[in-house]
Parts: structure tokens; C-alpha cells; sequence
């Protein structure tokens, strides 16, 4: 149900639900990607569904389709900020920006994971992800972010990140550590 103002939420969740069934994951991403950026193009997303003005929230559930259980969640940064690198635990994730660009960094795990606790990674890539744009991490991808004042973004995910165990890590202490998101780790 695309308006004369952009492509919606529904559509999006019809499009994503009916890739996921023609390709799956990890194979459909680069097109659920292509999904992201046209509902970033619909100048009247953040309105519709977090109000006029648009308030400065760390995240908001604004999509869910129970089937293919993909979540999109609005991330609206007052302040810059910066994540650790971590990956999204059994989950795949797009982050697409809907308002100024976010500095996106993959990154690479050196050492084999057999040591607990004990982590060796390094920048993979570095590169902006500009309004418009967004950017795919499959099920396990090492990836941190780094935004600026006044920054909104659209966060997809392949299953409810929020109530999983992730991965944080530490570059310079070459650690790694268990993050329970469902007890508020973060």
C-alpha cells in the first residue's frame, strides 16, 4: 500500500515476509535491504508512527510480523554516541538511516573462539552509512556503530535481538563477553 508519500510499514512487512519465503536467510537479505531504503525514502514514516514532533527515543518497536518474526525498531539519538563492537547473538539486523549518517564498522575475529573470555578482532571495514542508505549484518557479523547529534535510524531484525544473548567486545583488552539483552545487558 504505497502512498503518493512513500512506501509503508505494511508494505515493507508484506514485501520482507513474502522474500523470506521465496529466498530465506541469509539469502534474502541483500533484497530486504533494498526494502529498508525504500521505506527510508517515505518522508512521513517517523511521524506516522512516533508522533509529531518526532521525540528522541534509544529505541522504538514501530513494526513486528509475528510470521517471519522481523522486527523494526526507530533509534533517535538527541547526542552522538558510540557502540562497542558486538553482534546481534542468533539474529541477523539491517540499520538503515533515516536521518543523518551513522559510522558503521565490521569487524573481523582473529582467534578461534576457543578461550573463553579471550577475543582478538579487528576493523574489517569502516565506512558511513548516509541517509538513505542501509547496511546488512548476518547471524554472527562483529560490527559496532558511531553516530552523531540529531541521528534517527531504522534498526530490522531477523528474530527479537532484545531478548537474546549477544556478543560485547573489547579490541583493546582483546576480551569477550556474554551480553543477556532480556536482563537489560547491554
Amino acid at each position: 500500500m504505497a502512498t503518493e508519500n512513500g512506501y509503508t510499514l505494511d508494505q515493507f512487512l508484506a514485501d520482507t515476509r513474502a522474500t523470506i519465503k521465496a529466498k530465506g536467510v541469509p539469502s534474502g537479505l541483500a533484497e530486504i535491504r533494498d526494502h529498508v531504503e525504500k521505506l527510508l525514502r517515505n518522508p512521513e514514516l517517523l511521524t506516522k508512527h512516533l508522533g509529531d514532533p518526532v521525540p528522541y527515543r534509544e529505541r522504538t518497536t514501530i513494526g513486528h510480523d509475528p510470521e517471519t518474526d522481523v522486527h523494526v525498531l526507530v533509534h533517535g539519538r538527541e547526542k552522538g554516541g558510540k557502540s562497542v563492537p558486538h553482534d546481534h547473538g542468533p539474529c541477523w539486523v539491517i540499520y538503515g538511516n533515516y536521518k543523518n549518517p551513522t559510522r558503521m564498522r565490521r569487524w573481523r575475529r582473529l582467534d578461534d573462539g576457543s578461550k573463553p573470555g579471550y577475543a582478538e578482532i579487528e576493523i574489517q571495514r569502516d565506512f558511513m552509512n548516509e541517509a538513505g542508505h542501509a547496511s546488512v549484518f548476518a547471524v554472527g557479523d562483529i560490527h559496532s556503530i558511531e553516530y552523531g547529534d540529531d541521528t534517527f535510524f531504522i534498526r530490522v531484525t531477523g528474530g527479537d535481538v532484545e531478548s537474546q544473548k549477544t556478543l560485547r567486545f573489547d579490541p583493546e583488552k582483546k576480551s569477550v563477553q556474554v551480553a543477556d539483552r532480556a536482563r537489560g545487558q547491554r
